[in-house]
C-alpha cells in the first residue's frame, strides 16, 4: 500500500490553463488506472475544479457549498481546520473522518476511483491563522509539520479505503502562500501549465527563485541569505523538493498568424528552461536512462503541448465532462438550456494532446 506520487499542477502567474488541464488529465489517468486511488486536492480558494468534478456550472457550486456547509465539513478547510486545532503533527485522522468525496456520486461521467478533497473559498481567510501556527514559538517544527502534512494526509487516506495504491494531483492557487508551500513540499514532481507570453517567462523565473534559490543576481542570493525564505526553510529541515516533471504550453493555435508570434516566443521559453537543466539537472525529475545532451531529446521528455480547447473546453467546464468523454455526444445542452453541437472534429487534436500528456504520467 503507498502512495505512488504526487504531482503538483504549478505555475505562480495565473491564467496559464492549470486547473482544466489538472482536471482532464486526473479524470483520463482515473480511467486508464482503474485499481489505483485517484485523488485531486482543490488548494485553489475559487475551487473551480472542485465546482468541474462536482457537476460543473450551477450544478457542482451547489455541490460544493453544500460541502463547505456541512458540520464536519470534510474538505480541504476542514482539514487545515483540524491542524490549527493542535493537530499539525498527526500519525492519524479523526476515527470515521474522510475529507476525500467520491466524485461519481455527482458525476456520473467521473469513474468510481476519482476521489475529491474538494476547495473552499475561506481558504484564503484561513491563510492567516495557518502562518500564525507555523510560527509557533512554543514548536521549533511547527513550519515542517505544516509542510509536510498533505503528504501524511494522502497516506492516511489511501489506508482508509479499499485501495492499494494512489496517485494524487494537486491544483495549486498561482500564490505562494502557506497552503500552496505545503503542496509542494508534499509533492514529488511539478506540472508547469504555461503560455507562450513573456509572463509565463517570468513565471517560470519566479518557480526557479521561490522552489530552488535559482537567483538571478549575486546579490540577490546574498540578500536571500539573511532572510527567511521557502528555500532557507526547506534546507533548515532538510526537506526534499518536487521534481520539475513537465512543462506544458496551453492553448497553443494553428492559426497562421497568431502562430507565428506564439513559436517566437516559446522559443525563448524553452531556450531558457534549457539552460536550466544544463545548468542543474537535478531539478529535474531524473527519467532518462542515458545522460541528455541535446535541447532536442530534453523536449521530447520535458515539454508537452496542449492545443486550446475552444468551444469544447466551455462546454467541458460547463457541464462536468472531461475532454476525453465529449465524443460520446455531439449535442450538449448547457445549464440554461441551451443546445451546443460540438462535432470531434473541432476538438480532435486537443484530445489526442491530452491523451499524450497522460501517457507521460
Amino acid at each position: 500500500m503507498s502512495v505512488e506520487r504526487i504531482y503538483a499542477f504549478y505555475n505562480n502567474k495565473g491564467g496559464v490553463g492549470k486547473t482544466t488541464l489538472c482536471q482532464n488529465a486526473a479524470s483520463l489517468f482515473a480511467e486508464n488506472n482503474p485499481t489505483k486511488l485517484t485523488l485531486v486536492i482543490d488548494l485553489c480558494p475559487q475551487a473551480n475544479i472542485s465546482q468541474f468534478f462536482l457537476g460543473g456550472a450551477y450544478k457542482g457550486y451547489d455541490a460544493n457549498q453544500k460541502l463547505q456547509s456541512s458540520a464536519t465539513r470534510r474538505n480541504v478547510v476542514g482539514f487545515m481546520d483540524w491542524l490549527i486545532k493542535g493537530n499539525s503533527g498527526f500519525t492519524s485522522l479523526p476515527t470515521n473522518l474522510s475529507y476525500m468525496t467520491q466524485i461519481s456520486q455527482y458525476n456520473d461521467r467521473i469513474t468510481d476511483n476519482l476521489f475529491l478533497i474538494a476547495g473552499d473559498s475561506f481558504l484564503e481567510s484561513q491563510t492567516v491563522a495557518l502562518n500564525y501556527q507555523t510560527m509557533n514559538p512554543g514548536n521549533i517544527n511547527a513550519w515542517k509539520e505544516y509542510a509536510t502534512a498533505i503528504r501524511r494526509l494522502c497516506s492516511l487516506e489511501l489506508q482508509k479505503s479499499d485501495y492499494e495504491d494512489m496517485v494524487v494531483f494537486i491544483d495549486c492557487n498561482p500564490s505562494f502562500s502557506i497552503y500552496t508551500q505545503m503542496a509542494l513540499v508534499s509533492s514529488d514532481y511539478l506540472v508547469v501549465p504555461m503560455m507562450a507570453d513573456f509572463s509565463s517567462l517570468e513565471g517560470v523565473k519566479g518557480i526557479l527563485m521561490l522552489l530552488y534559490g535559482k537567483y538571478p543576481s549575486a546579490a540577490a542570493k546574498n540578500y536571500a541569505s539573511n532572510t527567511i525564505t521557502f528555500h532557507n526553510q526547506i534546507q533548515k529541515f532538510d526537506l526534499d523538493l518536487p521534481k520539475i516533471y513537465e512543462l506544458v504550453f496551453n492553448n497553443y493555435t494553428t492559426n497562421s498568424g497568431v502562430a507565428t508570434a506564439y513559436n517566437s516566443i516559446r522559443s525563448d521559453l524553452l531556450q531558457y528552461a534549457w539552460e536550466q537543466y544544463q545548468s542543474d539537472p537535478d531539478i529535474f525529475v531524473d527519467v532518462a536512462q542515458t545522460p541528455i545532451t541535446s535541447k532536442k531529446d530534453w523536449e521530447e521528455i520535458f515539454v508537452s503541448n496542449i492545443k486550446d480547447f475552444h468551444t469544447a473546453g466551455k462546454v467541458s467546464a460547463s457541464l462536468g465532462v472531461p475532454l476525453h468523454r465529449l465524443p460520446e455526444q455531439n449535442k450538449y445542452a448547457m445549464p440554461y438550456g441551451d443546445p451546443v453541437n460540438v462535432p470531434k472534429s473541432n476538438y480532435e487534436e486537443s484530445l489526442v494532446n491530452v491523451v499524450d500528456f497522460v501517457d507521460k504520467l
